[in-house]
């Protein structure tokens, strides 16, 4: 996967709160998360938010299912996402440099 620069968390929290717009009417980031919509919601707010992620920043966003029933605000659901995107995104760009040593 390209290699894109990696967002900062406010970036990151913003295009979380966007994509719950488009299918949910919920805007605060302080708002539950157990109420954007039902798990079918949840489940599609995230599966878009994935895409979107992997579009706009070059790199994979692994999203747990549990994910769905954390009673969490959406902030809270943001952080955890960020630190799996982080961590993904870092695995990435060591693996990067290690093939581009090789050849």
């Amino acid at each position: 996967m390209a290699q894109g620069k990696k967002p900062t968390f406010e970036q990151f929290l913003a295009l979380f709160v966007l994509t719950v717009k488009e299918l949910a009417p919920v805007a605060d980031p302080a708002a539950s998360w157990t109420l954007v919509g039902d798990e079918n919601t949840r489940s599609t707010i995230l599966d878009n938010f994935k895409k979107k992620v992997e579009e706009t920043f070059g790199s994979e966003l692994v999203v747990e299912r549990e994910i769905i029933f954390l009673d969490r605000s959406l902030e809270s659901v943001a952080v955890q996402l960020y630190h799996v995107f982080s961590t993904v995104f870092l695995m990435e760009k060591i693996n990067a440099k290690i093939r581009a040593r090789m050849h």
